[in-house]
């Protein structure tokens, strides 16, 4: 059921006529390059949905470095304003991926450069393979429970209390685990969080991650829609990805496509879409814009949070 009473509604037409000042088109080629396997993303789409996001972000990013201006003055205090932080949300294959890269390069665009944007994805905060199994829970990869929350609050509250050297943890999608390695963030600006579970809630925590956020979107669409276009990618990706033997999923290319669409129709039935209905879905109403896809995977409609 969804209730938009507390969100202004903007019909795609009506929303790719707000005014945007700047010409921030990109090309076809970088399109390519950000675009997600099966998403319909076009340069109309950056155009009409994409640069007036990106200039309501600027107006928001703006107003928080103004306000923290203004509050620091009064209490005489000299702090750098923390990162502002972005949270993306929303069900896999529904193209959140592709939608923070474009932020990432249109953002960068937009400030020319002056700004420090880092994308940051949540899957490096999921528990590696080994202990999921040792929790008994790797059928529940992507769950809540799959999460080291604690990890994750901490690399929250490192960015916005201003440390300078911020580690991230790293995740593998051809190996299906988290990595060794990690990379760190030096003092950004601008840092956008994509994942499933970045607008998740948890009582037995003190800090919930929409306590840093300062805007969230989520990106929705119907079930169906997503379930359909889930199970492209998983056959695009067999023919792609998978065909690669160190890919965790490369032994689903040496069965039949029969054998295939029924993994993953059990693996849409048992994790994914069990995920959406009890814990992605849940939270689309704490975002401040919930950007929502037609059946075409194009975005149709904007809500944005009164």
């Amino acid at each position: 059921m969804n209730d938009y009473r507390h969100y202004y509604h903007f019909p795609r037409s009506d929303w790719q006529e707000l005014e945007v000042s700047k010409d921030q088109i990109l090309t076809s080629e970088e399109l390519e390059q950000i675009r997600g396997l099966n998403d319909r993303i076009s340069l109309q789409d950056i155009s009409e949905i994409y640069l007036p996001l990106i200039k309501l972000i600027a107006i928001q990013y703006h107003e928080a470095i103004f306000i923290h201006g203004e509050k620091m003055e009064y209490l005489k205090k000299k702090e750098e304003r923390p990162p502002f932080i972005i949270a993306l949300a929303g069900s896999v294959a529904v193209g959140k991926s592709t939608t923070a890269r474009v932020l990432k390069l249109m953002l960068d665009r937009w400030f020319s450069k002056t700004r420090e944007v880092e994308l940051v994805t949540t899957d490096g905060f999921l528990y590696p393979n080994k202990e999921l199994e040792q929790r008994g829970i790797m059928n529940k990869k992507g769950f809540p429970e799959s999460y080291d929350k604690n990890r994750f609050i901490d690399f929250l509250v490192d960015l916005k209390t201003n440390k300078k050297n911020v580690d991230v943890p790293l995740y593998s999608h051809l190996t299906y685990d988290v990595l060794k390695e990690t990379r760190t963030l030096r003092n950004p600006d601008i840092v956008i969080v994509e994942g499933i579970n970045v607008l998740q809630m948890d009582a037995s925590s003190a800090f919930f991650p929409r306590d840093f956020f300062d805007f969230a979107i989520y990106m929705d669409a119907a079930e169906d829609s997503i379930k359909r276009w889930y199970l492209e990618r998983f056959f695009m990706l067999r023919e792609t990805a998978f065909q690669d033997t160190s890919s965790y999923f490369h032994q689903y290319t040496k069965i039949s496509e029969q054998e295939a669409e029924r993994y993953a129709l059990e693996i849409w039935d048992t994790i994914n879409g069990l995920n959406l209905k009890e814990n992605i879905e849940t939270t689309k109403y704490r975002a401040d814009l919930i950007l929502h896809k037609g059946d075409n995977h194009l975005i149709s409609d904007i809500y944005l949070r009164k």
